[in-house]
């Protein structure tokens, strides 16, 4: 049953990469040049986990959805601005919603900062793991450049250097998993696990 759950993992994520590249001849945003240094990062690890995991459920949620039902309605989530306390007052940031009966609520601040965090956070976990994060990073992003276009006018270039950053990582991800020999064979009669 996990190759098929994995088939249907790398089936959505290609949906969602295909469904965002529809609309990337409207994209004329760099990438943004540099990276922070990972050693900054490690102090974050656990709660880049707890996202990480979060993600990864709402992504099993909707491939055990969609193989029971053999269709799901991919809202389970909702944007929303996440505040903050730091050592120097209030911070706020734009992102989504994920709520989880087992790890609480969360917040991916929909940023490059934050795509390029959760890249370095996943590198160890297994290539469909990678490949259901990534998707729903895209996923998100796209959601929001969508419905969201006139809201995000004042800052786009973050949101689509963020996408880009995401479809890149995703795209490098499923030519891994379709170079080491996998399909995407997906039936609507399998069942879920």
């Amino acid at each position: 049953m996990t190759e098929v759950n994995d088939s249907v993992a790398v089936a959505i994520a290609e949906r969602y990469l295909a469904d965002a590249a529809k609309h990337s001849h409207d994209w004329h945003y760099p990438k943004p040049e540099g990276k922070t240094v990972p050693g900054d990062w490690l102090d974050e690890e656990e709660g880049f986990a707890r996202l990480i995991d979060t993600i990864l459920e709402y992504a099993t949620k909707t491939e055990n959805t969609l193989l029971r039902d053999g269709a799901v309605v991919d809202m389970d989530f909702e944007y929303a601005t996440a505040l903050s306390l730091t050592k120097d007052g209030v911070a706020s940031g734009r992102g989504v919603k994920l709520n989880s009966n087992r790890l609480g609520w969360s917040v991916v601040e929909l940023s490059v900062d934050t795509v390029r965090r959760i890249a370095y956070f996943c590198r160890q976990r297994p290539l469909v793991d990678r490949i259901r994060v990534y998707g729903q990073l895209v996923h998100y992003f796209h959601g929001l450049l969508g419905p969201w276009e006139c809201v995000t006018a004042g800052v786009p270039n973050e949101y689509i250097s963020g996408l880009i950053i995401a479809i890149e990582l995703l795209v490098g991800s499923i030519k891994e998993y379709h170079s080491e020999g996998h399909g995407a064979v997906v039936k609507q009669d399998q069942e879920v696990s």
